[in-house]
């Protein structure tokens, strides 16, 4: 009779201990799951970013292979940036108007000269 009162007791021990580790699976397997999730998306993220900046720096290999070979490239840079003009040509610059206010118009307050008022 002994062993038929253990069977219902270990019966039960092993369920609950089965039980427990699902609810503490629940809790913190849980939390591993999402913290899994979020790893994946910065992953991710971190790869977009790698292939953006891999791109860039084929862009900028491209414009720098074109700085030191094409002749194009080279005046282009010269005439823009360094205002350089080939020999016989006149360079013309123009000066950006100021932005005045139309005749008729009332003054802005920049012009006020009793700015106290």
């Amino acid at each position: 009779m002994n062993s038929k009162a253990r069977k219902p007791f270990f019966k039960r021990l092993v369920i609950l201990m089965v039980s427990c580790i699902f609810v503490a699976y629940g809790i913190y397997g849980g939390r591993e799951y999402l913290r899994l999730k979020e790893m994946e998306l910065q992953n991710k993220k971190l790869r977009q970013e790698i292939e953006q900046v891999k791109d860039e720096n084929l862009q900028m290999m491209r414009e720098i292979k074109a700085l030191k070979t094409d002749p194009k490239t080279i005046e282009k840079i010269a005439r823009e940036e360094l205002g350089m003009v080939r020999p016989g040509e006149i360079k013309i610059t123009t000066a950006k108007p100021e932005s005045k206010p139309p005749k008729g118009s009332p003054p802005g307050p920049e012009s006020d000269p009793n700015p106290s008022r």
